[in-house]
């Protein structure tokens, strides 16, 4: 796990725009809200220069492409990596064997009564025992859960999230997934991920998670080793 701190500036995103693909610069343009397409070249150019530290390559080398069901992989599938950014923060998930999925979430997702369909039953449940205030935080951690396990199985809302439990004792569990089209059901291994004030994370791989390793990269410096578990 790589967390990295997004810089969105002028130069930064001028930088980065030299490193994606003319297709993620015209995906950048298409992008409403300003600022949006800046973050978006930042954190494409920050994942092949994660992806690069990895596998010993050039981040220019680093070539995206689409699984079956629109997943970003690497065109050599050496590894498989997941990548979700919120805060201005961002964290790039690699995994050496089998598949892996990691999301953030911050305030950008408000709770409301809408969002209770993307809960199971027991969830929602549980969620409007608490009190109004306790409620956003809660959500957002079952929300990254659900993004986390549904990426690293690679169909993404093609699996409805009100069908995937995600409540977990300490944190940390397998998480049934039922994939779309009479494929069955996927066991998921979740766990919460620590992270920095205001936002919850989550990752979620196809196999054992027997050891988590976390860096702190910095494009300049490379990856620093945080911590392991």
């Amino acid at each position: 796990m790589f967390r990295t701190r997004l810089d969105p500036s002028d130069r930064a995103a001028g930088e980065a725009a030299e490193l994606v693909s003319d297709e993620e610069r015209a995906m950048a343009e298409a992008l409403d809200r300003p600022g949006d397409g800046r973050v978006f070249l930042c954190a494409r150019a920050t994942t092949r220069r994660v992806l690069g530290w990895v596998l010993g390559r050039s981040p220019a080398k680093v070539e995206f492409c689409r699984s079956i069901h629109g997943r970003l992989a690497l065109v050599d599938r050496e590894v498989c990596f997941s990548v979700a950014y919120a805060g201005g923060q961002q964290l790039v998930a690699v995994a050496l064997n089998g598949a892996v999925g990691v999301d953030v979430q911050d305030g950008d997702v408000t709770y409301g009564e809408s969002l209770d369909l993307a809960l199971t039953q027991w969830e929602r449940q549980l969620l409007r025992r608490l009190s109004p205030s306790a409620r956003q935080m809660f959500f957002l951690g079952l929300w990254t859960r659900k993004e986390a396990a549904l990426r690293a199985v690679g169909y993404g809302f093609r699996v409805p999230p009100d069908e995937v439990d995600v409540l977990l004792e300490d944190g940390e569990g397998v998480v049934a997934v039922p994939l779309p089209d009479g494929a069955g059901v996927a066991e998921v291994h979740v766990r919460d991920l620590p992270t920095w004030p205001g936002t919850v994370a989550a990752v979620a791989a196809t196999g054992p998670v027997t050891d988590l390793h976390t860096w702190v990269f910095n494009p300049a410096m490379g990856a620093v080793p945080l911590h392991s578990c």
